[in-house]
């Protein structure tokens, strides 16, 4: 359906609104192309935004966060109004102040969760949200069938029965007869499988209920499990899970409502099922890596920095001839040679100049810049290997940076180390780590409309909770084994943007009680751009030392042209 249309199905239903999600029913986790009716309707191509649809007149309005204020004025048509949510009111908050009282706003509820969903209705108790998923189904379009295959135990470290035995003692201390995992990654790294079923993240695109005894009834379409041997995992279509949740009426069935979609309520509703909130506990074992996990995430970081590096080498010889869809080529290309990978972790963001002040702007032939003298390359890209997930980001100088572009990519390193080199108690939440790397900016005035950081899975998302460092969402205490990133930036809106990204890993200290961050990423940083009469001493020893680190962990993997270069690109400031 296209926009008029909507408008006209919600006319005949008496909707007042409608609200739509880029989301499926694995709600908040990547979709496919043609899944994105969004994009389609709107044309805005970022990864999180949501669309009100009004009936009357053209009064369509997409909210987005602050990543995505440039890129959503630049793709969406005159006729859609974008809110940002940095600068403006909050999705909740427009709805309180423009809908009139006892307004029907019409959902997908396989496309919004239970509690944003029970959110809405707390917010606006005078309104009346409305299911409604004439408009749109569960949104799993796909026609292709995927290969399943096991992520064996030399990667993953710990069999899926071990995995399985936590999760059942933990639904007997919650009294659960049964569980409902709705979230892809929890299903996937619970069972130890993967798929292709998504471009860049090896996940199951399934449902798993799992009873108290200990069997696991797996929901699914498009997966072919002919490769592996599941035993004890029954294997029904997503069609069938209406059938067997109706075994657990009038039992207690586990579901956590964060990303459960809003139609498992409506189906416990109709068969008295009584749905308990039951947080993730997938979600909060798989964030805590176990030691082959931590290793095996260390040698894809060995691996990946690198790849990098002879990209990097490549670039500083080849950029005047090039553009920034080569610069994604040529750096896939670098590490799809490595040992155990799997694929990209996300699509590579290379924007050149103005481009890089959009922040998660990614090449396309209309957009595609080549490259030239005299502004800055924002490169964020990541690979998934067998053994582990990466995600770094670099802003690289293109013929000589200017006095301001200097002091301002220093200004984000100096951003990048306060949080990097932080000292904290256990116990200590990302939202409370999150000021200490903004300060350095916040005293010249700079900020960023994006999180400092996020959690990341291994062979699975690269996004990954509850962990986060970031003012809003990030209220989980870090714990020695989790893995986050640190990419605070800067963008200079028509001209450049600068962020600086390594993954690390939270580590116990010589102080009792205590935790820090050590690296993972192992890429030089760019010394063009940067003044070294704005670094304090401390903040020269740990640059450094870490280019130090850098060179002797790359060394022994590059041919010896490529040694050379990182040789420079690592001397001493």
């Amino acid at each position: 359906m296209k926009l008029d249309e909507i408008r006209t199905v919600l006319v005949r239903k008496k909707l007042d609104a409608y609200i739509l999600t880029r989301n499926n029913m694995f709600t908040g986790q990547d979709i496919l192309p043609e899944e994105n009716r969004l994009q389609t309707l709107t044309g805005f191509t970022g990864s999180a935004g949501r669309l009100l649809i009004r009936p009357l007149g053209n009064s369509s309005i997409l909210f987005v966060d602050g990543r995505y204020e440039l890129q959503a004025a630049a793709e969406v048509p005159p006729d859609i109004t974008v809110n940002c949510t940095a600068k403006g009111p909050s999705f909740t908050q427009w709805l309180q102040d423009n809908l009139p009282p006892a307004s029907k706003i019409g959902f997908n509820p396989w496309c919004l969760t239970i509690r944003e969903t029970e959110h809405l209705q707390t917010a606006l108790p005078a309104c009346r949200f409305v299911p409604f998923s004439q408009i749109e189904d569960n949104r799993l379009l796909s026609p292709e069938t995927f290969q399943v295959f096991s992520h064996d135990i030399e990667f993953c470290g710990i069999s899926a029965e071990e995995k399985l035995s936590q999760i059942l003692e933990d639904m007997t201390a919650r009294r659960l007869d049964a569980l409902l995992i709705t979230a892809a990654d929890s299903v996937s790294w619970l069972t130890n499988l993967r798929s292709r079923c998504l471009p860049d993240t090896p996940v199951l695109r399934a449902y798993v209920l799992i009873s108290a005894g200990g069997n696991i009834s797996l929901f699914a379409d498009n997966l072919d499990f002919s490769q592996i041997s599941p035993q004890g995992l029954n294997v029904f279509p997503l069609s069938a899970l209406e059938k067997e949740l109706k075994s657990c009426r009038k039992k207690r069935l586990g579901t956590d409502t964060s990303s459960a979609p809003y139609q498992i309520k409506l189906i416990a509703e109709k068969h008295k099922i009584g749905l308990i909130n039951t947080p993730d506990a997938c979600a909060r074992l798989k964030c805590v890596k176990n030691p082959v996990e931590l290793q095996g995430m260390r040698n894809a970081h060995l691996r990946d920095g690198a790849a990098v590096t002879s990209f990097l080498c490549w670039l500083e010889q080849h950029w005047p001839e090039t553009d920034e869809l080569g610069v994604v080529a040529k750096l896939h290309e670098y590490r799809s040679r490595q040992q155990n990978f799997f694929s990209e972790s996300f699509a590579t963001i290379a924007g050149f100049g103005s481009n890089g002040a959009i922040v998660h702007y990614q090449p396309r032939p209309q957009t595609n810049r080549k490259l030239s003298p005299g502004s800055l390359l924002l490169l964020d890209s990541g690979a998934q290997y067998l053994d582990g997930t990466t995600d770094t980001t670099r802003t690289i100088a293109l013929g000589t940076p200017s006095p301001e572009q200097i002091d301002d990519y220093t200004r984000v390193l100096q951003a990048h180390i306060a949080l990097s080199t932080a000292i904290f108690p256990k116990k200590t939440t990302g939202r409370a780590l999150d000021a200490l790397a903004r300060e350095p900016l916040w005293r010249h005035g700079l900020d960023y409309a994006h999180g400092t950081g996020h959690g990341v899975g291994c062979f699975l998302n690269v996004h990954e909770g509850p962990v986060g460092i970031s003012t809003t969402y990030s209220d989980t205490p870090l714990q020695a084994g989790m893995i986050t990133s640190i990419e605070p930036g800067y963008y200079k809106a028509g001209h450049y943007g600068i962020r600086i990204e390594n993954l690390v890993e939270v580590i116990p200290t010589g102080r009792k009680g205590f935790l820090a961050f050590s690296p993972l990423t192992l890429i030089p940083y760019d010394r063009r751009l940067i003044n070294k009469s704005l670094l304090s001493p401390e903040e020269l020893d740990w640059l450094n030392h870490y280019h130090r680190h850098v060179k002797q962990s790359l060394s022994p993997l590059l041919p010896p042209d490529e040694r050379q270069w990182l040789e420079q690109a690592c001397t001493p400031l």
